[in-house]
């Protein structure tokens, strides 16, 4: 993060030929098309004020794709930084972008942005749940948002033989369950199932005196909490 003159902040990133900027809030390169913060806010705009009468042609569409571009690159440099409200605040936007695009374009145009769904709904499940450890919720809530993510990539329609929506998908699915078992592991551990563990450990030494013991144990914790 820099500090303009103007007192704004901004991204810089080096690279092996130079420095590339990136606005932290707008359209990642600053600029307003027709006046607006952004072409998704000019045709989104375009649309509420002329719900019967709005023209959109393939242009626009790529215009709202080379946006998409943009705040996909930022996007991404947030994740990688941990500022990972700002993540989920970019992969949002581009999601209302694509479900803009398939109200207003045709499915064969749409498919060029749509096959990539999975991978935005993937960074935005896993920038929210970091974000929520991150800001002082608790790891089941994390869990929670990350099952609600990688069911809603599961439940994706299918795109054909779209093999880049295909491999997203998979790949996407893949990342999220791989942080939601990191997460599993940082939960305290559960005493019930120790004393499970341990029964079974018993049984299958025939040590009966000590598996009812366990059992008996087992049977009061549970019902304790249960209750309590």
């Amino acid at each position: 993060r820099v500090t303009r003159a103007d007192g704004d902040e901004v991204l810089q990133v080096r690279l092996p030929l130079g420095i590339e900027q990136y606005e932290m809030n707008g359209r990642p390169d600053g600029l307003r098309p027709e006046g607006e913060e952004s072409w998704f806010r000019h045709y989104s705009n375009q649309a509420e004020n002329n719900p019967w009468n709005i023209e959109l042609e393939e242009g626009d569409f790529q215009n709202l794709k080379d946006e998409c571009l943009l705040y996909y690159y930022r996007y991404l440099l947030f994740f990688q930084l941990g500022e990972y409200e700002l993540c989920s605040r970019d992969t949002l936007r581009n999601i209302k972008v694509l479900d803009f695009a398939t109200r207003h374009f045709p499915p064969e145009i749409c498919a060029s942005l749509e096959q990539y769904r999975p991978y935005i709904l993937r960074m935005y499940c896993m920038s929210e749940a970091l974000g929520t450890i991150e800001s002082g919720g608790d790891i089941s809530e994390a869990l929670q948002i990350l099952s609600e993510g990688i069911s809603n990539i599961e439940n994706l329609p299918e795109m054909g033989s779209n093999k880049i929506f295909q491999l997203e998908r998979r790949n996407s699915l893949r990342a999220a369950e791989e942080l939601r078992q990191q997460l599993l592991r940082m939960l305290p551990p559960d005493p019930l199932s120790e004393i499970r563990r341990k029964l079974a450990e018993a049984i299958e030494e025939e040590d009966y005196e000590e598996a009812a013991r366990l059992r008996d144990s087992l049977e009061a914790d549970e019902e304790h909490s249960e209750t309590g």
